[in-house]
C-alpha cells in the first residue's frame, strides 16, 4: 500500500469517525428546533388567550357565574327551591302547602344502582307538585312570575279547584291550584379541558338566552333568626345527678 493510499484511508477513517460524532448533535439539534418551533406557536396561542381574557371584566363573571348557579344550579336545588316558592306565593298572598317532593338520592353522585333522569344533553330534572291557595286572579300571575324565578322550573301539569261559587261571587273567585313542576340542573364538567385551547366566546343567540337567565328572579335563602330545636342531634349531653 502507496503512501497516498493511506493518507486516503486515513481521511475516510477521520470522516467516518465526524459523521458518527455529528450526527447525534444534528438529531439533538433537530430535535431542540421542532420543540422550538412548537414553544413559539404554543407561545402565541396562549398569548392571544390571555389577552382575551384580560379583556373579559372579572367582577361582571364573578356575578353572572354567581346567579348562573342561583338559575341553574349544580346540584339538586330542593332548599332554594322551597324558599322561593314559599317567598313568591307570600309575593302574591297565597297560602303554600301540599308539597309532594321525591328527590332520590341526597348525594351529589346518586346512588350506585340509579341514575337520575338525563337527557342526551347530561340535562337532570326534579319533578315536584304543590298546592297553592287564593285569588284566581294571583294564582294566575303567580304562574307566570315561577317560570322566571329562580331555579329553573317548569311548570308541568296544573289542577284547579274552586272554592267560591262564581256566579254569586264575582269580586273574587277563591281557588286551590295544584300545580306539578320540573326543577333543572347540571353537574358541571368534569374537566376544563387544555389550557392552550381557545377561548370559545358565545354566540349573538347564547349571549341573548344568557341574558335571559341572568334576568330571573332570586330570592334570598332563608335563614332561621331564632334557634330552632337542638343544633347537633347527635351531642351528647351531660348527665346531671341529683
Amino acid at each position: 500500500m502507496t503512501k497516498k493510499q493511506k493518507i486516503i484511508g486515513q481521511i475516510l477513517v477521520l470522516i467516518l469517525i465526524l459523521i458518527l460524532a455529528i450526527r447525534p448533535l444534528a438529531v439533538k439539534l433537530s430535535g431542540n428546533l421542532a420543540a422550538r418551533r412548537q414553544l413559539i406557536k404554543k407561545t402565541a396561542v396562549l398569548s392571544g388567550k390571555l389577552n382575551t381574557l384580560n379583556g373579559i371584566e372579572a367582577s361582571l363573571i364573578e356575578a353572572r357565574v354567581k346567579q348562573m348557579e342561583a338559575v341553574f344550579p349544580s346540584v339538586k336545588p330542593i332548599v332554594p327551591l322551597l324558599g322561593s316558592l314559599s317567598q313568591l306565593a307570600a309575593e302574591h298572598n297565597l297560602t303554600f302547602g301540599g308539597l309532594s317532593l321525591s328527590p332520590g338520592s341526597l348525594s351529589q353522585t346518586g346512588a350506585k344502582n340509579k341514575q337520575p333522569v338525563q337527557t342526551e344533553v347530561d340535562l337532570n330534572d326534579l319533578s315536584f307538585s304543590f298546592q297553592v291557595g287564593g285569588d284566581f286572579a294571583r294564582i294566575s300571575q303567580f304562574m307566570k312570575a315561577l317560570e322566571n324565578t329562580a331555579p329553573l322550573m317548569k311548570i308541568e301539569a296544573v289542577a284547579l279547584t274552586i272554592k267560591t261559587n262564581p256566579l254569586f261571587d264575582r269580586q273574587e273567585t277563591l281557588v286551590v291550584a295544584d300545580i306539578a313542576v320540573a326543577a333543572y340542573y347540571q353537574a358541571p364538567p368534569k374537566t376544563l379541558g387544555s389550557i392552550d385551547k381557545p377561548v370559545r366566546l358565545l354566540t349573538k343567540s347564547e349571549e341573548g338566552l344568557l341574558n335571559q337567565l341572568v334576568g330571573f328572579r332570586t330570592f334570598p335563602p332563608v335563614v332561621p333568626t331564632a334557634a330552632v330545636g337542638k343544633e347537633n342531634l347527635f351531642e351528647s349531653v351531660p348527665l346531671k345527678l341529683p
